[in-house]
């Protein structure tokens, strides 16, 4: 009696097996999350907790090499899918001339991204150093053994980015939304045992070098078939090519994300460098929770995203918009519950004078960070449905809205710190992502629509004239 119940209320809510186990890592993240953050509450110091999260946000400076190319990897590999399908041997068949570009495709990924770890060593690794050196308090954390090893770790990470962007592009969503949560539960269990060890700054380091442990052996046991078959047995003759295909697209996927750094991440170096690493700790955590909290929303939507290539690809639009729709109502719905439930907590912690509140910003601020995370992920989901058609229309919005928040960052950072940054973030959050994003997605809609009743049209008196 209850199983059909259940599986009812699973379906009306838009959950599958693919948004199951990312709703499965998602909710770890943020259980785990919370409890990483009573730790790094409880085992570092304000200062130690200022360094833990601009040591991630520098991190993220791998962005600005990357290009976009991982999102890009996942779309192309989708539409070639359309023609592969997955044989019991762990291998794809199907039409060679996809298979061929498939193969093209992780070749020329490979070198992409072994030129992106070169940056971050060479690049990354002595920026952070030079930028964390310019404080000379004698309190200063001993950081330095933790953010070299860091950057090396993420070096050997981003080499696995393009082939897991790739099996998910190729229909392994549910196995590689697994194994991520294989990587949450023994990344937080290794960085819990750190901080409560006193080895403070190590923790980030050695959770991602866990990250590097669980994929290596995923890949190693279960896709080694797969990709021994892709570059070594498939014909060499059909190539990509990147200048005509990729580049046209990727260039504005760049742009894009170059964009969600300026508006996701330079917030806690400027409010370091203006506040110290106190105040910059506080805007740390509180977005850590907020960009958390976009990543249960966020499920939805990229379980449902490679898909949305394939459908593309055989003009089932009315399918793809009905699949959109579904999947955005209800993620929507889930963040805004889960967003005021945050914000509530936030400020009960506050009122009882709780230590942990000292480490979170005050309720006016840390509602105006968990509103722009809304405002956000609605943007978001526009830019998944509208990139998911080769194409970046968003582009010069993304320009606009990373320029906005770095200019008001400077300008209210020295005076109003972190208050003013929550308040000035949200601000463009709504009118940029979500406005913004909301009004170009209706426009290329009524576009495609109108394209779509004159071909009718045009069809209709052809057949007529005959």
């Amino acid at each position: 009696m209850h199983r059909p119940n259940m599986r009812n209320l699973l379906t009306y809510i838009g959950i599958d097996r693919a948004v199951l186990y990312m709703l499965a890592n998602r909710g770890w993240n943020l259980a785990s999350g919370a409890i990483t953050l009573l730790f790094i509450a409880r085992f570092l110091s304000v200062k130690e907790q200022g360094y833990y999260f601009a040591f991630a946000s520098l991190l993220a400076m791998q962005i600005l090499f990357e290009l976009g190319m991982s999102y890009v990897i996942m779309q192309f590999a989708s539409h070639e899918m359309a023609r592969l399908e997955w044989t019991p041997s762990g291998e794809i068949a199907g039409d060679p001339v996809a298979k061929g570009r498939l193969r093209s495709l992780l070749i020329l990924v490979a070198k992409w991204y072994g030129v992106v770890a070169l940056c971050l060593v060479v690049v990354v690794l002595p920026a952070g150093i030079l930028f964390f050196s310019h404080s000379r308090n004698e309190t200063e954390p001993f950081w330095q053994p933790a953010w070299i090893w860091l950057v090396l770790t993420a070096a050997f990470n981003i080499f696995t980015m393009p082939i897991l962007s790739m099996l998910e592009g190729c229909e392994k969503i549910v196995e590689v939304a697994r194994m991520r949560m294989y990587q949450s539960v023994l990344g937080s269990a290794t960085a819990w045992v750190l901080l409560a060890s006193g080895r403070g700054l190590l923790s980030l380091p050695a959770m991602n070098t866990s990250f590097l442990i669980v994929v290596s052996i995923w890949l190693f046991s279960t896709k080694r078939k797969f990709l021994r078959d892709l570059i070594f047995h498939t014909p060499r003759t059909v190539m990509l090519n990147w200048k005509v295909e990729i580049w046209p697209f990727q260039w504005k996927i760049a742009v894009s994300w170059l964009s969600g750094y300026f508006i996701f991440q330079i917030f806690v170096p400027i409010l370091f460098f203006y506040r110290g690493p106190t105040e910059a700790g506080q805007f740390g955590m509180s977005m850590a929770i907020s960009s958390a909290l976009m990543s249960i929303a966020m499920a939805w939507m990229n379980a449902k995203a490679p898909g949305f290539g394939g459908l593309i690809a055989q003009g089932n639009y009315a399918h793809l918009d009905r699949i959109f729709s579904f999947a955005l109502s209800r993620s929507m719905a889930v963040i805004t519950m889960l967003g005021i439930g945050l914000i509530a907590a936030n400020a009960f912690l506050h009122a009882l004078q709780i230590p942990l509140a000292q480490r979170l910003l005050g309720s006016m601020p840390f509602a105006a960070i968990i509103f722009a995370a809304i405002c956000n992920y609605f943007g978001y989901a526009q830019s998944t449905y509208l990139r998911a058609h080769k194409e970046e229309p968003l582009m010069l919005l993304s320009l606009a809205v990373a320029f906005l928040d770095c200019l008001l960052a400077f300008v209210f950072s020295p005076e109003y710190g972190a208050t003013g940054v929550a308040y000035c973030f949200a601000a463009v959050s709504l009118l940029g992502n979500a406005g913004g994003g909301a009004f170009i997605s209706s426009i290329k809609r009524k576009k495609r629509q109108q394209a779509a009743h004159d071909k009718q049209s045009f069809d209709y008196e052809s057949q007529t004239s005959r």
